[in-house]
């Protein structure tokens, strides 16, 4: 969350950019004025506290870029984006020597404004923008979804990366006890109940903290209160912790309704969790048809089998052929480990590192390292990679 200023000599301009910026639920405290680039600079608390300018630059003249420069040497640490109508390749290059870190075209487009300005708050707040969204579903009961979910975003944090766990299950939701021996702060009942008071101080409220990378949002403690979850406040919660984490692990549970489609659409991956058994194998095809239904793509619904045994009653070559897609991955069974690690609610990687299942969900996580960001350009970006002209 930065503090940013919007300014145009016409208020209406002014209050359009802020009210495009709001509308995306960002949470950014947005102000508008009608003072020009040099009123900003002959004044010297006019930007105190501000991390991103925006103004309008329909008539820039020479005196405009002397003040924007000025003002960008004076406060480092302030972003500035130009909103201008068909700029040319001078007004281009007169921006960047004067600071402006992008441009935008004037009319604003609202859904470009606000990835532009979501771009320069993450940079601002040295955090990652877009945290990759993973669930877990059961195919049935008992399958170990909740426990697999949570290690898996302890790996995360062990990893280097930032993570948050958040219990959507409908039963009763306990994934934080398996991690955890804190007894959660609120659930995430208490604050969809309290939507509208959403950012990242309350969140932070919420939240229990296993280590200094890894979070939980605790699952409504009984079916009653997890219907007071709606959609839009998981929407909400979303939108406010992608650009706050690295990864944002669901764990569904079995119950595939409106508000765990939501999570669902978003997840980068989905892992329907199993094991190898003729009841979670027809159990696994029901629940691929609904994915196919929702048209998911195959290489986003990861098929994962857990109390993986050579001996069992089903093989992996068998159970491919039957749901038609391949396994992503094993998770060996080791049930004195995973008792042990559920018992004190203490990650498996840090009671048992050396267990199987610990190397198993090492090696999950190695394959969720994400790939380079590339980001979308601005126009400023989109004019310095257009190749040179050749002379002849």
């Amino acid at each position: 969350m930065i503090d940013i200023l919007t300014i145009s000599s016409d208020p209406a301009h002014a209050s359009a950019v802020a009210h495009a910026i709001e509308t995306g639920e960002s949470h950014h405290r947005v102000r508008t004025s009608t003072a020009s680039l040099a009123d900003l600079c002959a004044s010297n608390e006019a930007l105190d506290g501000v991390g991103l300018l925006i103004f309008e630059g329909t008539q820039l003249t020479q005196q405009d870029f002397d003040a924007l420069a000025t003002i960008t040497a004076r406060h480092t640490d302030l972003s500035c984006v130009l909103l201008a109508p068909s700029p040319s390749a001078e007004l281009l290059m007169r921006a960047m020597r004067a600071g402006v870190k992008d441009v935008q075209p004037w009319p604003a487009d609202p859904h470009d404004l606000r990835h532009a300005v979501e771009r320069i708050a993450a940079k601002a707040n040295g955090l990652r923008r877009d945290g990759r969204v993973i669930s877990f579903v059961s195919c049935k009961g008992g399958s170990g979804t909740s426990f697999l979910a949570a290690n898996l975003a302890f790996a995360a944090s062990i990893a280097g990366k930032r993570a948050l766990l958040i219990d959507l299950s409908q039963q009763f939701g306990d994934a934080a006890f398996l991690v955890s021996e804190i007894t959660p702060p609120a659930t995430l009942a208490d604050v969809s109940a309290q939507i509208e008071r959403l950012d990242p101080a309350f969140l932070e409220a919420c939240l229990t903290r296993v280590s200094d990378s890894f979070d939980v949002l605790a699952g409504a403690p009984d079916p009653a209160r997890a219907k007071d979850i709606k959609p839009e406040h998981v929407q909400r919660i979303l939108n406010l912790v992608r650009p706050l984490y690295d990864f944002v692990i669901f764990d569904i549970g079995q119950s595939i309704s409106h508000v765990t489609i939501v999570a669902l659409d978003h997840s980068e991956c989905i892992f329907p969790v199993l094991q190898l058994s003729l009841p979670y194998l027809r159990a696994a095809r029901r629940l691929l048809e609904i994915f196919r239904s929702l048209g998911y793509r195959g290489d986003k619904v990861r098929v994962l089998v857990n109390r993986y045994e050579k001996k069992g009653p089903v093989g992996l070559q068998e159970l491919e052929k039957a749901l038609s897609l391949r396994v992503s991955g094993v998770i060996p069974e080791d049930d004195a480990s995973v008792s042990a690690s559920i018992n004190q609610g203490v990650p498996i990687l840090r009671l048992a590192k050396s267990s199987g299942v610990a190397k198993s969900l090492n090696e999950l996580m190695r394959s969720l390292s994400p790939p380079p960001v590339i980001e979308r350009a601005g126009i400023l970006q989109k004019f310095f990679a257009r190749p040179a002209l050749s002379r002849a």
